[in-house]
């Protein structure tokens, strides 16, 4: 299995110190929505500025994307760039967190009333729904508590309740609160390759999820929630999930939709569209007792995740379609057929190229020489040094800086001996002084963070006090677990071992570097070993999915509340019936009994405020076990040209939104309208 991690995606421990000029407000302090400023770090400042239409942004990249396929590359880059290439059900706004229509009109959520078998056959209106297994007949609507019975008031289209049910309690096994989600699609919409857009395309992408052979196991436990789904009609969608579910409707509202007709073998479009792999099919399973052959699931998931649309051919429904996507860079141009009733906010530039340049001082070269017009991974030493003060930079560019969810972190393999025990792993923490580390790397800006949740979002404790840098403590901790120097050769030991790290990351960090070798010299004054190991991407994601490390460095880029499972269930935890490694979010290990018992009252409360105190109650939980060496929430340093103009910051990822750019009317190349 793969990396659970719907909508907390894996990123590299970005190398964005801090900001030291004390006459700058640290952005960070303000919390909860709000509208964004414009431009707030431009030399002409928030001066209101006419917008035009056309031109070119070039955004950098650190690492460039597998495909563009969210189902099956759940990764943050991806999903950042499908902003723009594409859309969903629904979308959570940038500035006031509510969740909002994008390609639907409006969504009815609806109960479940699920009913007893003895009862099931006598309400015509019951729906049998669900899998073999757990197959269920339900009642659903509006439920209110009648004493000792239950009304149902349907609220939906074509809902077979009608009206009002009265259904005795005797015959109902169960309440489940907001489990039935019904989408009505906006009209209109077309493809990038001019098919049009309908609920059997949202059916099929979550129907993907239900197939083993997807490699979609990074997101799949989320949909396995989903019991099941029906097309009503072209532009009408129903979802039933099994429990009720905190993030039900950002899930199934939330996919990145695929078009049926480039991904289903099935779907009779298909054939038009890919006649050659059809043909192929037939050459190798001819007809036997003239029946065709029928597709396995095997075929149509291999169909998906070998598929050309998920790279260099991607249609999406986006206001920019692809253009190009090499090794590169990715470019994408308007799309001038997208619907403005998905969005008012078609976009200002006519092109946007994100190209890849992985060292991060070769990608400052690159701003220098013009061939950026953003760069969010600005260094400290280039952010307050000479370089961002000279005229080849401020006659072209400005720089600023912006806070989002994002936090770094080492994470320990507690199935390692020497670091399983909780309070040795307490002692790793106490052993290094972070107040120094922030004052000295971020200049005193960033957040230390003590929890899994995002900084700046409803579910994280602020009153959760960072452990102190205490040695002696540290010390202490680990001779009560055994650990000491028996041999006199400077490195504790116990069992005959002794206390070596390794110190996993990826490749090239240059901020994962400088904390090793800090980390490095404070864990020796305790006698503790730590080696530093890099490695490219793919071998650390290997490494990391086989647990063949003590502690990696690396960075979470959390949604503003997410559903703990994916990093800190004991499902994710260890190994499969075959024995290996489940490849997943949960790299710690970590097993706890406890947690999982929270985790699950978490996923089913559906009040927003108690929902908070639970994941503050949770948060309390895993700082206590130190899963983590919990580090920082740090600013991203950004570089931008000046001629570039809309500019806003966000505490949602990526932190900003490229269709509000724009360059000035009057700008060459530029004109009025989108078309």
């Amino acid at each position: 299995m793969k990396t659970p991690a719907l909508r907390l995606v894996l990123t590299l421990l970005a190398p964005v110190l801090g900001l030291g000029a004390p006459a700058l407000a640290r952005q960070g302090d303000e919390f909860g929505p709000r509208p964004a400023p414009v431009d707030q770090f431009h030399p002409q400042g928030s001066v209101e500025v006419a917008p035009a239409y056309g031109g070119r942004v070039i955004v950098h990249l650190s690492s460039m994307p597998e495909n563009l396929n969210r189902v099956i590359e759940n990764s943050a880059v991806t999903n950042w760039m499908l902003y723009e290439l594409s859309e969903r059900l629904v979308m959570q706004d940038w500035e006031t967190w509510d969740l909002t229509p994008r390609l639907c009109t409006h969504w009815d959520t609806e109960d479940q009333l699920v009913l007893s078998d003895a009862a099931a056959s006598r309400y015509p209106a019951a729906k049998r729904i669900g899998p073999e297994g757990k197959q269920r007949a339900v009642l659903y609507g509006a439920i209110e508590d009648a004493g000792d019975a239950w009304t149902v008031e349907a609220r939906s289209k074509d809902n077979p309740a009608g009206g009002t049910l009265t259904v005795p309690k005797a015959d109902a096994t169960a309440v489940e609160r907001g489990t039935v989600f019904t989408f009505y699609l906006k009209p209109d919409v077309k493809w990038h390759d001019g098919h049009v857009f309908d609920a059997d395309d949202v059916y099929f992408t979550w129907s993907l999820f239900t197939n083993p052979h997807v490699e979609c196991d990074d997101s799949r436990f989320q949909f396995e929630k989903v019991l099941a789904g029906e097309v009503l009609d072209p532009l009408t969608v129903r979802f039933f999930y099994e429990t009720q579910y905190f993030k039900a409707l950002e899930t199934v509202g939330d996919m990145s939709i695929l078009p049926r007709h480039l991904y289903d073998l099935n779907d009779p479009d298909n054939l038009q569209y890919d006649p050659e792999t059809h043909a192929r099919f037939t050459r190798e399973h001819p007809a036997v007792n003239g029946q065709p052959y029928v597709f396995t699931d095997e075929d149509l998931a291999e169909y998906v995740n070998k598929n050309p649309h998920n790279t260099t051919e991607f249609i999406g429904l986006g206001p920019y379609k692809l253009r190009e996507y090499t090794s590169q860079y990715i470019e994408v141009t308007r799309f001038a057929d997208y619907n403005p009733a998905i969005s008012p906010r078609v976009g200002y530039v006519d092109t946007i190229r994100w190209r890849c340049i992985p060292n991060d001082n070769s990608a400052m070269e690159a701003l220098m020489n013009g061939e950026l017009d953003f760069f969010a991974r600005v260094t400290s030493e280039d952010y307050f040094g000479e370089a961002t003060e000279k005229a080849q930079f401020t006659d072209q560019f400005y720089k600023g800086y912006y806070f989002d969810g994002t936090y770094g972190y080492t994470g320990w393999n507690t199935y390692r001996p020497h670091l399983s025990d909780p309070n040795v792993r307490k002692a790793l923490a106490m052993a290094f002084n972070v107040e120094e580390y922030r004052q000295t790397q971020y200049k005193g800006l960033a957040y230390q963070v003590t929890g899994p949740q995002n900084y700046f979002g409803p579910g994280y404790d602020h009153s959760v006090q960072p452990l102190p840098y205490d040695p002696d403590t540290a010390e202490e901790f680990l001779i009560e677990a055994g650990w000491y120097d028996r041999d006199g050769d400077g490195i504790i030991d116990k069992d005959g071992r002794p206390f070596v790290i390794d110190f996993v990351m990826p490749n090239g960090n240059k901020a994962s570097r400088t904390f090793g070798l800090k980390y490095q010299e404070a864990l020796g004054r305790l006698g503790i070993k730590l080696e530093m190991r890099e490695f490219e991407w793919a071998t650390f994601l290997d490494k990391m999915h086989k647990r063949d490390f003590d502690c990696l460095n690396l960075a979470w880029v959390p949604p503003l509340e997410s559903d703990p499972e994916q990093l800190w269930h004991s499902k994710w935890a260890g190994k499969d019936a075959e024995g290996n490694w489940i490849e997943s979010s949960n790299n710690s290990g970590l097993h706890d009994p406890e947690i999982d018992a929270m985790i699950e009252a978490i996923q089913v409360e559906l009040d927003a405020a108690k929902r908070a105190d639970l994941l503050k109650a949770f948060h309390r939980r895993i700082y206590d076990l130190q899963p983590y060496f919990f580090m920082f929430n740090s600013p991203r340093k950004f570089a931008m040209n000046k001629k570039v103009r809309g500019f806003q910051s966000f505490k949602i990822a990526p932190g900003y939104s490229i269709r509000r750019w724009y360059y000035p009317a009057g700008t060459a190349g530029t004109r009025a309208a989108a078309k």
